[in-house]
């Protein structure tokens, strides 16, 4: 899948090549390959794009570092199926940029503040006798200042975890958006009716 418009990454030169912008992007789900499931990703960058640190929990595939239009100090990806990379500057600005193949049980993370916690295509999974919606990840939701979800609202496991996790916030969501992504592996999946949230920032 090819980002367009003011997303697009330019072809890697060796003056950036380790430049986070060019991280490996790894194994794309096949529902979510289709030319419209990057939509959620775009509206994710948007809504984070006055936070200067951005730890996003999932995101193999497809992680938000590409998608970033502004330039953090630091973005933080964990997934255990991402590639691990790791490089010193986004967008030809300094940024420590961490992909990590592991879950988050696994991860000793203190992401400096303010921070955006960003949860795309939620559906976790628990590890070892640790659940799904560890207190690690429940702790980062209540300390993030812009917390961004995206899930579909067909998909049972998603179904459960939402409300521990929403639950972290007082306030409303400033975005609470109802959406329809008419891709056909998405569709097919049965994960085309979507809910994406942004509390605070944006």
């Amino acid at each position: 899948m090819e980002v367009a418009g003011p997303y697009a990454s330019a072809p890697a030169k060796a003056s950036d090549a380790d430049d986070g912008a060019q991280a490996p992007r790894g194994v794309l789900l096949p529902h979510l390959a289709g030319p419209a499931a990057c939509l959620r990703q775009v509206l994710a960058a948007h809504a984070v794009r006055h936070c200067p640190h951005i730890v996003e929990i999932g995101g193999a595939g497809l992680p938000i570092t590409g998608f970033l239009t502004h330039r953090p100090r630091s973005v933080t990806v964990i997934d255990p199926k991402i590639p691990a990379f790791s490089a010193a500057t986004l967008n030809g600005a300094p940024c420590e940029v961490r992909h990590l193949a592991a879950k988050l049980q696994a991860v000793a993370l203190r992401p400096a503040s303010p921070f955006a916690l960003v949860l795309l295509g939620l559906s976790l999974k628990p590890f070892g006798s640790a659940q799904a919606t560890a207190p690690e990840l429940l702790n980062l939701a209540v300390r993030a200042e812009t917390l961004v979800i995206d899930y579909a609202l067909d998909l049972e496991r998603a179904s459960g975890q939402i409300a521990a996790i929403t639950a972290t916030k007082t306030t409303p969501p400033l975005i609470d958006l109802a959406m329809t992504i008419d891709d056909p592996g998405l569709r097919e999946a049965g994960y085309a009716r979507r809910r994406f949230l942004v509390y605070g920032g944006a």
